[in-house]
């Protein structure tokens, strides 16, 4: 495939960006999957522009807060809302049947609510710590685009049929498209400096954790569960930034 034409699809998929959705299925942006991290990256480095942008005329505080809503409204919140239907999912009493009742009700509760707090809440106090703001979102962002490829390439089976259910089927056990990914977050990840394992480390076993609770609580992974691996592994890796 034309990298080219498989970042545009990645953007498509990833973004709201202007680009145009041009893939035909899930199964053609999977396939372009080890592009994810240069999409991170460039989510990244425009709401690092927005937020250096606005320190000359607001504060850091404030600045902080606008690249964390800049890298939400970039993605459309869909990884946001996967976080919230995990955790509601997550928190349910019963069989996998009535967790996956759980995550496809459009109304979240309690649980999706507080996590949803504390896990943007921690996010914005890691980019206003981070010693710098620029490179702290470009390793976090890019780091949450690898996570989401290493754990379809984890997951043993999808939960159900649907868009996570084609990632699956394309990434699992695919050390291709891995390996590319890898190669590809790589010089991102060098952006951390003496910190590039250790947030390398953390990343890889907060993803392989919650694939190993999807599949404990879902019987596999599901779109939602990969939306929560990218809001939970960029918190992990700013958190080790700090």
């Amino acid at each position: 495939m034309n990298p080219l034409r498989g970042l545009r699809m990645c953007l498509g998929f990833l973004t709201i960006l202007p680009v145009g959705m041009s893939f035909k299925s899930y199964k053609d942006v999977a396939k372009a999957a080890w592009l994810f991290p240069v999409v991170g990256a460039i989510i990244a480095l425009l709401a690092a522009m927005a937020a250096l942008a606005s320190l000359y005329f607001l504060p850091r505080s404030i600045a902080a807060g606008i690249a964390l809503l800049v890298l939400l409204l970039l993605t459309g919140f869909h990884h946001l809302d996967g976080l919230l239907d995990f955790a509601d999912a997550a928190m349910v009493r019963g069989s996998r049947e009535a967790r996956l009742r759980a995550m496809h009700d459009i109304n979240h509760g309690v649980a999706a609510f507080a996590t949803g707090f504390f896990v943007l809440l921690l996010t914005y106090l890691a980019i206003y710590e981070a010693k710098g703001m620029l490179p702290a979102l470009v390793v976090g962002e890019a780091s949450a685009k690898f996570a989401m490829v290493l754990a379809a390439y984890s997951a043993k089976q999808s939960s159900h049929s649907g868009m996570g259910s084609e990632f699956v089927s394309v990434l699992k056990g695919n050390h291709m498209v891995v390996v590319l990914a890898f190669a590809t977050y790589l010089p991102f990840l060098a952006l951390a400096w003496e910190s590039a394992a250790f947030v390398l480390l953390s990343i890889a076993i907060a993803t392989l954790l919650i694939v190993s609770a999807s599949h404990r609580l879902f019987d596999g992974i599901s779109g939602d569960v990969l939306g929560a691996v990218n809001e939970l592994s960029r918190l992990v890796a700013m958190l080790v930034l700090v």
